[in-house]
């Protein structure tokens, strides 16, 4: 074995020992991560569930009566630009996405 094969040899070695150091690493910080985000997981499951279609449909029926058909009307075009941002969040979120389809 000549001294380039053993230097490198020794080369991979350490590049092994340092990828090995490196994932653990990761792994720890990830599941750090994950335990933080762990907490806001009921949050996210409300916010899905008041973002569902029968639970603005109920919203927009209490709406338009409270309210009268015009200032319902304009309620409703904030209020759906407001739900579309709001399950765009979610959906980047992680998994259990609202938006349905590719």
């Amino acid at each position: 074995m000549t001294s380039g094969e053993r230097d490198d040899d020794r080369r991979q070695a350490e590049l092994i020992q340092k990828s090995r150091r490196l994932r653990e690493d990761i792994a720890r910080t990830g599941s750090e991560v994950t335990g933080r985000i762990g907490g806001a997981q009921p949050a996210l499951r409300a916010a899905r569930a008041l973002t569902s279609a029968p639970v603005l449909l109920a919203a927009g029926a209490a709406l338009l009566v409270f309210s009268g058909p015009r200032r319902a009307l304009q309620l409703a075009s904030r209020g759906l630009v407001a739900v579309n941002l709001a399950r765009r969040v979610l959906g980047a979120l992680g998994p259990g996405r609202t938006r349905r389809g590719p």
